[in-house]
C-alpha cells in the first residue's frame, strides 16, 4: 500500500491560487501531486528545527514552501513565489519561519 501524505493549504496560498493563470496552476498541481506521493522527500530541507522545505521548478521558475508534520503525516503548504532574487527568497523564508514557529 502506498503511503500518501495529506496536504493542508495556508490561507496565503489559497489566495495566490485564485490570482494565477491556468499554466501556473497546472505546474503547481503537478508539484502538489508530487508532494502527496513523496512527502518531504520531494523538496529540499531549509530548516531542520522547523522542518521547512522548498520545492523548485525551473520552467517557469517557481518555489513552493511547505512544512512537514511527522505526527499526523500532514504537509502544510505555505506559499509559492516566482523566482526573482536571493533577497526576496530570504525575506519569504524568514516570513515562513516566523509563521511556522507560531
Amino acid at each position: 500500500m502506498e503511503n500518501r501524505f495529506t496536504l493542508v493549504f495556508d490561507e496565503v496560498i489559497l489566495k495566490q491560487l485564485k490570482q494565477v493563470d491556468n499554466n501556473i496552476k497546472k505546474v503547481l498541481s503537478k508539484m502538489f501531486d508530487e508532494l502527496e506521493i513523496k512527502g518531504p522527500n520531494a523538496g529540499k530541507l531549509l530548516d531542520s528545527h522547523l522542518f521547512i522545505y522548498e520545492i523548485k521548478n525551473k520552467h517557469p521558475p517557481i518555489r513552493l514552501y511547505f512544512k512537514y508534520k511527522l505526527m499526523n503525516n500532514e504537509i502544510y503548504v505555505f506559499e509559492f513565489e516566482m523566482k526573482t532574487s536571493k533577497k526576496k527568497q530570504k525575506k519569504t523564508i524568514s516570513k515562513i519561519k516566523f509563521k511556522a514557529e507560531n
